[in-house]
């Protein structure tokens, strides 16, 4: 599914977003597709095909430390012993969690990554699809709304300053368009990836001005799609913070740290982290983010080749 940009200062264009272009799932350049039932069912179809290969599998057990060579050791003092752990959680929490036995190298490299998410994620439910004028269509699967690179670049800016701008550009994901299984018969759900926001307001703090924040994004979204508002029966805005504290990941980045040019490709964190037995799998690491699964294949492979 190709997105769309709709530009309010020119309402009868839209224009194709190819950012997304390296999607190829479906054999064609720049689609990208949905998960039936949502996407919580890619992590159940993993541990569906590891219990098959004889894992156990175990869900709401933290781990407090790795011990390099011996294994982990859970929250409650449970010692699981093991000579290779692979580690899937961000490289931030990695270092905490190795303490004192992470390398030196490791630790620079890490602690070198930018790692503070600049995205508010709003979640929608939606008595009917919104039409955008400027796209000529009825909703498709994606569509980006945005004032332009000018009204970006004052985003970004503000949000270094602590500050949110009133408009914002967002990326919208209409999953009940390709699967209408996510949502009660004749209602849609809509995701919205919204930029730029900082980690800390400068003013005030998320939880006292969560709701605030999440009207700016239904402004944002309404004018490209008149009447929008009247179309959202219930949200759920998550701030960077609340990311962190939901999922786990340092400074709510779905990344594990930024994808700027020096922290691209060959760049990323290294699989194998020069801790004993120890490595990395996650989005941090080559080649980056998105649901891809090479990072952790080509993890595997390093621990394979280091077990010859």
């Amino acid at each position: 599914m190709i997105g769309t940009f709709a530009s309010p200062r020119d309402p009868g264009t839209a224009y194709v977003n190819w950012h997304h272009s390296s999607g190829r799932l479906t054999g064609v350049p720049g689609a990208w597709t949905y998960v039936r039932g949502g996407m919580g069912n890619v992590s159940f179809a993993l541990a569906r095909a590891a219990e098959e290969a004889g894992a156990t599998v175990t869900t709401g057990t933290p781990v407090r430390a790795i011990h390099p060579g011996e294994g982990v050791e859970l929250e409650d003092g449970t010692a699981i012993a093991a000579g290779t752990v692979v580690c899937n959680a961000d490289a931030r929490r990695a270092l905490a969690m190795l303490d004192g036995s992470a390398p030196a190298a490791l630790r620079e490299q890490v602690e070198a990554v930018p790692m503070q998410s600049p995205v508010l994620k709003v979640n929608f439910a939606l008595r009917d699809l919104p039409r955008f004028p400027a796209a000529g269509h009825a909703t498709r699967g994606t569509v980006n709304v945005t004032g332009g690179a000018d009204a970006m670049d004052r985003a970004c800016r503000l949000a270094q300053a602590g500050d949110v701008a009133d408009e914002l550009w967002c990326e919208l994901y209409f999953q009940t368009v390709a699967d209408p299984s996510v949502a009660p018969a004749g209602h849609h759900v809509m995701s919205a990836f919204c930029q730029y926001v900082p980690y800390t307001l400068a003013e005030g703090t998320w939880d006292e001005r969560r709701d605030e924040m999440a009207d700016r994004v239904e402004r944002s979204i309404e004018r490209f799609a008149p009447g929008f508002r009247d179309l959202v029966e219930y949200r759920e805005a998550l701030a960077p913070p609340d990311v962190e504290r939901k999922i786990g990941l340092t400074g709510g980045h779905i990344f594990q740290g930024e994808c700027l040019p020096e922290f691209m490709w060959d760049r990323r964190l290294p699989y194998r982290t020069g801790a004993e037995g120890v490595y990395l799998c996650g989005a941090g690491t080559h080649p980056g983010g998105s649901v891809i699964a090479v990072n952790g294949r080509n993890a595997a492979l390093a621990v394979l080749a280091d077990s010859v």
